[in-house]
């Protein structure tokens, strides 16, 4: 352990790697409700944070109150300690696939074939097996333009309907990585291969790209100036996924193209690292296991979509909040008799021509969702 110490804003320690989209989530909705537009973390929130900040040092103290607090950190653990979570059996099989998951992955990092260093949470399940071709390569698409086009470059049997292919891709291909995440935590925490998601900054070597790790300190330092220029420019990160030609976007980007020239980067991403080093074990083969993985995959989900079925028909829809448009463009809130109040079934029959052009709210009418759902995704995982 050294002596080295770092100081982060509360908005600073949301936006590190400490941090989750949960915790990102919920202190953004405390920014968007405030009157002030300053975000906040609940007690168990802070808890989690200070919790994921100890595995790296050794000692995380909090000072001031509310939005104001400074978390500063000092003594960087030479080696991350072990975190245990208060879940049953450590979070093990809350996952009805784990076991046959943790084998893929086992057996993959037993290959002795060349890997790189670091790879993404996406490419390494599409390498083990857990993606299909057709979902990983679909799931880069983000752009509408990009999904049209495809879509339409798309082998016929996998042509499904452009609403279904798109409303399973992007769930299914997060449920995934999630997934994958946390098995290789606790496969870690298990002592059977070692695992850390790092921050990967990409230079220009001779005219090739490299992609390296950087230090946590380093990479925070960098996310918090990125921080600073989207908030400079008004810009959040969708922004830039959607509107990527509006003048704002383009000042943000040309800001963004600054700083990193001005550091020797081209750009960061969030990667991994992940080696095995329990070799006590046989090897693991996998003969059968990747259809064992899609079948209790698709019948997961296909569990996941009866309660949205259910839910279509009985749980009430909540009240849009629509203050921080109102507040950036002007207008006035809706009364309450203007407000809808129903199930998702309810709205979908309130607009009757919806049902001419939503296969999905097609398919939750007709009480036929989790069944769709279900046959379409084991078309796109190629289940045989």
């Amino acid at each position: 352990m050294d002596s080295e110490t770092i100081s982060f804003s509360l908005e600073e320690a949301v936006n590190s790697c400490y941090s989750n989209e949960a915790l990102k989530k919920h202190f953004y909705q405390k920014k968007e409700s405030s009157v002030k537009r300053n975000g906040n973390l609940g007690a168990n929130q802070t808890k989690q944070l200070i919790e994921n900040m100890k595995v790296d040092w050794g000692n995380v103290e909090i000072s001031g109150d509310g939005f104001e607090r400074i978390i500063t950190c000092t003594g960087k653990k030479s080696t991350p300690s072990v975190r245990q979570d208060n879940r049953k059996n450590n979070g093990k099989k809350q996952i009805p696939y784990e076991d046959i998951v943790r084998r893929l992955v086992v057996s993959y990092l037993q290959e002795e074939a060349p890997r790189p260093a670091t790879t993404t949470f996406k490419k390494f399940a599409f390498d083990i097996g857990l993606m299909s071709e057709t979902l990983y390569e679909a799931s880069k698409k983000i752009l509408a333009n990009q999904q049209i086009a495809h879509y339409n470059n798309l082998k016929p049997k996998y042509r499904i309907g452009y609403s279904m292919f798109w409303h399973i891709i992007p769930r299914e291909s997060k449920r995934i990585t999630d997934h994958l995440k946390s098995v290789l935590q606790r496969m870690n925490d298990d002592g059977i291969l070692f695992y850390r998601e790092v921050t990967n900054a990409v230079i220009l070597q001779d005219g090739k790209e490299e992609h390296n790790p950087i230090d946590v300190v380093e990479a925070n330092k960098i996310r918090t100036e990125i921080k600073k220029l989207y908030d400079k420019h008004s810009v959040t990160y969708q922004d830039t996924l959607y509107r990527p030609k509006h003048a704002f976007v383009l000042a943000f980007k040309k800001d963004e193209q600054k700083y990193f020239e001005a550091i020797g980067i081209q750009y960061i991403y969030t990667a991994m690292i992940v080696e095995h080093i329990d070799t006590s074990k046989e090897i693991v083969t996998v003969s059968g296991l990747l259809e064992d993985y899609k079948n209790a995959f698709a019948e997961n989900a296909e569990r996941l979509a009866i309660k949205i079925q259910y839910d279509f028909f009985h749980k009430l829809l909540s009240p849009k909040n629509n203050n921080k448009l109102i507040e950036i463009f002007g207008g006035k809130q809706k009364p309450l008799h203007a407000i809808f109040i129903g199930t998702e079934y309810e709205k979908v029959m309130n607009e009757i021509n919806r049902l001419a052009y939503d296969a999905i709210a097609q398919a939750k009418v007709s009480g036929t969702y989790p069944k769709e759902y279900r046959e379409n995704l084991e078309i796109i995982l190629d289940v045989k």
